[in-house]
């Protein structure tokens, strides 16, 4: 791709979190200046301004921000990923009631004022905020402000990331055209350009941090004009779709060996019983042995058609912990208590729940857990346990015997650096000292994913 002639992209990062746009842009390989970010939470800036020293990062709430700031800043693109809290399936679905939504509500207000508006605009949402009041409002103000739009719900899934996290986006361009056919229904799916070898008129010469090719939308198959249903999976609103695509799936679009660089993949297992003839065979057959016992502690959501052979298993994304590390995110004897709700995941599998701000503090439909026991007996065991005590809804009433069984399975918690691995922040990305687990986790749960964003900014402006 030829070095771009072009100013770089003037960025306005809103609601910047930990910088899961920042990243974005990054991996995206455009040329870019994100002028101001802007967040209220103080754990978030921390992290933030520890991986991005040299950005203007303001703390307030975008509520106060008014029509002359915004106008001095002179940006060519908004990037923001407003209060999802609102909009959220277990949630009250306050919507544009909610007091979170109204910096949002402002911002709007802002960009039809503006004499000079932004070329491009990128908003990222839970899903469920496609069909809220606020998004009218949204798609309201860029209908009169001159902007073609385009409305996504997208799971990492299609880019062969074990991670379920359905996601609304939309992309926005002033008074210009994307080289995608647009439609009022939401995409499920990447769109495929219309000219795939045309350079981005905003991208440097310079590789993704993932490996993304440079014509990578060849990889995808022509939208679908359908959305997807809910999934009753129970999170914070993160539910994901079992309707998408396998055509989107690609082996070529994420590259791990720089997802967690530094970071060693999960210690193969000593199978004493493996046979000399084909270790390697023996390995996925003992692993679809302890899948096929295990599939009752999960949501079997591993038959979706978008995994597949192209995809990544979750060892892929995994530390090498040591005991002593390891036994300090084993699940507790009380939170044993709750394995009939729990998503029970191991390395070999392509596919994990999605991560909330909850992780870490619960264990129901907050993330999945990771068995770290490769017994096939024992896996049979505790899934047959959980029939059973699904049956008679007594875990106040383990015992000793119970508990037993469960702790053989070895579940602990994925780590915090392998949850920011399956969003694909990349392994650059860090947190300073004095950040606990728990902020950790809450943050990250807050977060999006790198890759997929990544994906979406270089469409945006292609």
């Amino acid at each position: 791709m030829s070095a771009s002639t072009q100013q770089p992209l003037r960025v306005l990062e809103l609601y910047s979190g930990i910088g899961g746009m920042h990243w974005a842009l990054e991996e995206s390989g455009i040329d870019y200046e994100v002028i101001l970010a802007v967040d209220i939470n103080t754990t978030a800036n921390k992290i933030y301004h520890h991986n991005f020293p040299d950005v203007n990062l303001l703390s307030f709430g975008l509520e106060k921000l008014s029509l002359k700031k915004l106008e001095s800043l002179r940006v060519n693109a908004i990037l923001m990923s407003p209060p999802c809290q609102p909009f959220t399936r277990v949630g009250k679905k306050g919507d544009c009631n909610d007091v979170r939504t109204q910096s949002f509500l402002h911002l709007l207000h802002l960009i039809k004022q503006l004499e000079k508006k932004p070329t491009y605009i990128l908003v990222e949402n839970v899903k469920g905020f496609e069909t809220s009041q606020t998004r009218e409002l949204l798609v309201e103000c860029l209908s009169c402000c001159g902007y073609t739009y385009q409305e996504f719900l997208l799971t990492p899934l299609q880019s062969g990331i074990p991670n379920c996290r359905l996601r609304y986006y939309l992309l926005a361009k002033c008074f210009g055209t994307f080289n995608f056919s647009v439609s009022p229904q939401v995409f499920t799916e990447m769109p495929q350009m219309h000219h795939r070898h045309r350079a981005a008129e905003h991208c440097e010469n310079k590789p993704s941090s993932y490996g993304l090719s440079e014509d990578v939308y060849s990889l995808y198959s022509p939208v679908s004009s359908h959305p997807p249903p809910s999934n009753p999976n129970k999170d914070d609103g993160s539910s994901e779709s079992h309707t998408l695509s396998t055509e989107t799936i690609s082996k070529d679009n994420v590259s791990h060996a720089q997802i967690g660089q530094n970071i060693g993949p999960i210690s193969v297992p000593d199978f004493h019983n493996l046979s000399s003839g084909n270790p390697e065979q023996e390995l996925d057959n003992h692993a679809a042995e302890l899948k096929d016992a295990g599939r009752n502690m999960r949501y079997c959501e591993e038959e979706e058609k978008f995994v597949n052979k192209h995809s990544r298993p979750l060892s892929e994304f995994m530390e090498t912990l040591s005991d002593k590390d390891l036994n300090q995110y084993l699940l507790s004897d009380k939170e044993l208590r709750f394995f009939v709700v729990m998503d029970i995941v191991f390395p070999a599998l392509k596919k994990s729940i999605c991560f909330t701000k909850r992780y870490g503090h619960y264990v129901e439909g907050a993330g999945s857990v990771v068995q770290m026991c490769t017994d096939v007996q024992v896996t049979r065991e505790a899934s047959n346990f959980k029939s059973l005590a699904v049956e008679l809804q007594n875990s106040q009433e383990w015992q000793e015997k119970e508990l037993s069984l469960l702790r053989r399975l070895k579940l602990r918690y994925f780590t915090p650096r392998e949850v920011a691995n399956l969003l694909c922040f990349p392994s650059n990305f860090t947190f300073p000292d004095g950040v606990s687990n728990i902020q950790k986790y809450r943050v990250l749960g807050n977060s999006l994913n790198v890759h997929v964003v990544a994906m979406l900014i270089k469409l945006m402006v292609t």
